[in-house]
C-alpha cells in the first residue's frame, strides 16, 4: 500500500534533499526500485518507493534559453580566458570551469561507450560505421552533449574530426593498474589471490605504466582531447582492505606494506579504527597516482590527467582525495547508491581536495523495456519519461555544485541481451539512450536535451540563489 504525500509533506522532503533548496513550484514523485548487494554480492532491488525529482519545468523564475551563443566545443563565447590550446582547468568567481582550447568556459555534458555494437549488426540507416560515427555525434550534438567519454571508439571519433567543423572532444582510458593486474596473474598463478593494491608497490609497474603510457605520443598534440583515465573502479575500498588483512600473506607486497606503515604510525592492527584503515588506503592510493601520473605527464604534457574513476565508500574516503590532489586535473567518481548526489558528500569532496570534480558514472534502467535489468547498479523506474527526469534531478544537483565540472552518461547503447561475452556488469540491462536496434528513447532523449542546452543559464541561476 502506498502513501500519497501531500504537497506540504514533499516540499518538506525537497527542503532536507537540496539542502539549500532548488526554488521549484511542484515537486515530482518518481517511482524507483533501489539497488543493492548482499554478503554474497547477489543483487537484490527494494519494492517501488516515491522520490522526489525537480526538473527545469519546475524551478521557479528560471527561462529555458537555447539562444547562448556556442562555440564549437560547446563553450560560451561571451568572455575569453587564457587558451593553453588544450582543455584545462581554472577557478572563476568561486567556481571551478573548463577552459576548452579556444579560451572558451564549456560544461562537460558526456555520454560512455559511444561505440558500435560487438554482436548487433548495424542497421541499414548507416552504410558503414563511419557514417555510423557522423550521424551519432550529430544527434549527440544535437542533443546538447559535448563529450565522448570512457571506452567510447576513439579512432572513429578522431577520423570524424579530422574534417568536421564541429568536433566530439574524448577522452582516453589507459587500464593501467587493471592491464598490469590481469597481465601478471596470467603469467604468476601463484598470485591469483592476491590483493590487487598489492599490484601497485611492485617494481615492475612502473615500467608498465611507462610502456602503456607511450602511446600517449599518437595524440598529445590533439586540441580534441579532454583528458586521460588511467583506470576504472579501482579497489581502494575497505572491503579490499579487509580481504588483504584475513589472508596476512607475508608474499603479498599490500600486506607488507600494511604491516611496515603500522609500525610508523603506531598503529595496532587488533585496534585499529576505521579512519586508520582510511588513512592506509590513502597511503597506497598516494603510490598508485604518483607512478601512473608520471607516466602520462612523461609521454603527454598537454593534455589534462582526470583520474581512476573511484567509486563505491572510496568517494567517502578523505585520504584518497588528498592522495590524487597533487596529480590530477579533474577528480573522476562514478555515483551510485542515491536517487541524486548528496549534498553533504559534494561539500566534503571541496574540504578534502582543491580540484574540481565531475561524475564519470549514473544511469537509472526502464521497467518498461522489458529487459533482465539485473547487472550494473543503476536503479529501475518505471518509464524512459522517468529516466529522463532522474536525469534533470541528479543534473541540477551538479549544477548547484562550484566545484562540479560536468558529467557522464553511461551509456550510449543497451547492454545486448546475446552478448554472451560481456561482463557480469552489463548484461542485458535498459543503460543507453538507443537500444541496440540504434533506435532513440526520445523521452529520454527529450529530457537530456532541454537540461543540456540550458546548462549555462542553470549556472547563473544557481549562482545567484544566496
Amino acid at each position: 500500500m502506498s502513501i500519497k504525500p501531500t504537497a506540504f509533506f514533499i516540499a518538506c522532503i525537497s527542503f532536507f534533499l537540496f539542502e539549500k533548496p532548488i526554488k521549484a513550484q511542484d515537486s515530482l514523485l518518481v517511482a524507483a526500485k533501489i539497488w543493492s548487494k548482499d554478503e554474497a554480492k547477489k543483487v537484490h532491488y527494494s519494492d517501488w518507493q516515491n522520490f522526489v525529482s525537480i526538473t527545469i519545468d519546475q524551478l521557479k523564475g528560471f527561462n529555458a534559453s537555447n539562444a547562448t551563443p556556442l562555440d564549437k566545443y560547446a563553450g560560451l563565447t561571451n568572455k575569453e580566458y587564457k587558451s593553453s590550446g588544450f582543455f584545462r582547468t581554472e577557478k572563476i568567481n568561486n567556481r571551478w570551469n573548463v577552459i576548452n582550447p579556444l579560451g572558451h568556459i564549456t560544461y562537460v555534458a558526456a555520454v560512455n561507450a559511444i561505440r558500435t555494437s560487438k554482436t548487433s549488426p548495424l542497421p541499414g540507416k548507416y552504410k558503414d560505421v563511419a557514417d555510423w560515427t557522423t550521424q551519432t555525434i550529430t544527434e549527440l550534438q544535437n542533443m546538447s552533449f559535448n563529450v565522448a567519454g570512457c571506452w567510447s571508439d576513439v579512432d572513429a571519433i578522431i577520423q570524424y574530426n579530422a574534417s568536421a567543423k564541429k568536433p566530439m572532444p574524448y577522452t582516453l582510458q589507459l587500464n593501467l593498474l587493471g592491464g598490469y593486474f590481469s597481465e601478471t596473474k596470467k603469467s604468476n598463478p601463484d598470485r591469483k589471490g592476491q590483493s590487487i593494491l598489492g599490484f601497485i608497490l611492485d617494481d615492475n609497474f612502473a615500467n608498465y605504466c611507462n610502456e602503456h603510457a607511450s602511446k600517449l605520443i599518437a595524440t598529445n598534440n590533439d586540441p580534441n582531447l579532454f583528458g586521460i583515465f588511467s583506470d576504472n573502479e579501482i579497489a581502494f575500498t575497505n572491503s579490499e582492505l579487509k580481504e588483504l588483512l584475513s589472508k596476512k600473506d607475508t608474499n603479498d607486497q599490500a600486506y607488507l606494506f600494511f604491516q611496515q606503515w603500522m609500525k610508523q604510525k603506531s598503529v595496532d592492527e587488533n585496534t585499529i579504527t576505521n579512519e586508520q584503515k582510511q588513512a592506509f588506503i590513502g597511503a597506497i592510493a598516494q603510490k598508485y597516482y604518483s607512478i601512473v601520473s608520471a607516466a602520462i605527464k612523461k609521454f603527454d604534457k598537454n593534455h589534462m590527467y582526470i583520474g581512476s574513476r573511484i567509486h563505491s565508500n572510496a568517494k567517502n574516503n578523505p585520504y584518497i582525495f588528498s592522495a590524487a590532489n597533487p596529480y590530477i586535473d579533474i577528480i573522476s567518481i562514478n555515483y551510485y547508491g542515491d536517487w541524486q548526489p548528496k549534498q553533504n558528500y559534494i561539500d566534503e569532496w571541496a574540504k578534502w581536495s582543491d580540484k574540481p570534480f565531475f561524475i564519470t558514472e549514473f544511469y537509472t534502467k526502464a521497467e518498461e523495456t522489458g529487459m533482465n535489468n539485473m547487472s550494473g547498479a543503476g536503479w529501475i523506474v518505471k518509464t524512459h519519461k522517468d529516466r529522463g527526469i532522474h536525469y534533470q534531478n541528479f543534473c541540477l544537483q551538479l549544477l548547484k555544485a562550484k566545484n562540479c565540472v560536468g558529467w557522464h552518461w553511461f551509456r550510449y547503447q543497451d547492454n545486448d541481451p546475446n552478448d554472451t561475452k560481456a561482463d557480469d556488469s552489463n548484461k542485458d540491462s535498459n543503460k543507453g539512450i538507443v537500444n541496440i536496434q540504434y533506435e532513440t528513447y526520445q523521452e529520454l532523449a527529450n529530457k537530456m536535451k532541454q537540461l543540456n542546452s540550458n546548462v549555462y543559464g542553470l549556472m547563473k541561476y544557481f549562482d545567484a540563489i544566496k
